[in-house]
């Protein structure tokens, strides 16, 4: 039975950005106030198209996990926070974009194209937020969020734009007995988040990251009855960015 609180949080670029020589576009952030029983998770993925989304992913996977820690320090309730850190976020990125001398579009779709997979937990209870493509896992149930008609996920960016998102966004909560959450970008996904639950990521800071790049490494296998060596691509193609909390459960009083 766990009895201890736990996060784990790691991104690493995937095998097609590694044979590209392109920079990871995703992000993870993770925060814990054990003592006050409540966290947060947060994954981003920038937009393939966009030569800098990096940047967003990551600006964006921080305010986010600002902004949610604020508000659970306020008392929000977990399944009512989103629309005020959605604000949030965007109303930082859109003072950062007036400060840009490239026209707004430009700026927007250069460098703040990102999704958005994030959790907040609090006590009792646990929900799940997205905005784009990925999978999350609350417990034991897992939920894989698109693919997106024409591979085009909505993005917190379209708010700075004023755009129509071609989704809304996708809002689970749960009971904290699941004693568990896990958020993923789309790529991180597709490993199939049992495999990210795994108790020795918490014990060691850096096994998920480990892990995940280990994964994105291409191997070989020697066939020695046919003399030959056969390669073998790599399990993480895309780029990938896992955040996770685990905590205790608490008995409901009887």
């Amino acid at each position: 039975m766990n009895t201890i609180s736990r996060t784990a949080a790691a991104s690493v670029v995937g095998a097609r950005h590694l044979r590209g020589a392109r920079n990871g576009q995703d992000a993870a952030a993770v925060w814990m106030d054990a003592a006050a029983r409540r966290g947060a998770a947060v994954v981003c993925d920038g937009c393939s198209s966009g030569g800098s989304s990096e940047v967003g992913a990551r600006l964006g996977a921080q305010l986010a996990l600002a902004a949610i820690a604020e508000a659970l320090r306020a008392g929000e309730d977990v399944a009512a926070l989103w629309d005020g850190v959605r604000a949030r976020v965007a109303a930082t990125l859109d003072a950062l974009v007036g400060a840009m001398p490239a026209p707004r579009e430009d700026a927007v779709r250069e460098h703040l194209l990102f999704t958005i997979v994030a959790a907040a937990w609090s006590d009792r209870r646990v929900a799940v937020w997205a905005l784009g493509d990925g999978g999350y896992a609350l417990g034991d149930r897992v939920t894989v969020l698109g693919p997106f008609p024409d591979n085009q996920p909505p993005y917190l960016g379209y708010d700075l734009l004023g755009m129509a998102q071609p989704a809304p966004p996708h809002l689970a909560v749960a009971d904290a007995a699941c004693g568990g959450v896990i958020v993923a970008t789309d790529g991180a996904a597709e490993l199939g988040l049992a495999e990210l639950a795994h108790d020795r990521f918490f014990a060691n800071p850096d096994a998920l990251r480990r892990h995940l790049a280990l994964r994105a490494r291409s191997g070989e296998r020697i066939d020695w009855g046919a003399r030959r060596v056969e390669r073998l691509p790599a399990a993480l193609q895309d780029d990938g960015a896992v955040a996770q909390l685990r905590w205790p459960v608490v008995e409901a009083a009887s």
